[in-house]
């Protein structure tokens, strides 16, 4: 689940970026708006990255044990 979780979370990040390429600097403030949220959703990939790391050190460990 942790998987697909930042599949969709990469899916949005370029989603966003498409979004903010397309507005470019014909609408400011929406593109800051998008840019904000594109940060947040980076942050969020981010984590269920470093999760996916920890759990698969944690399943190594298990395997070792």
């Amino acid at each position: 689940m942790v998987w697909e979780d930042l599949v969709a979370e990469r899916i949005a990040v370029e989603s966003y970026n498409e979004i903010i390429r397309y507005l470019g600097n014909d609408d400011p403030t929406t593109r800051i708006a998008m840019e904000q949220i594109l940060a947040k959703e980076e942050e969020h990939a981010d984590d269920m990255k470093k999760l996916l790391e920890t759990l698969s050190k944690d399943e190594r460990r298990a395997e070792h044990s």
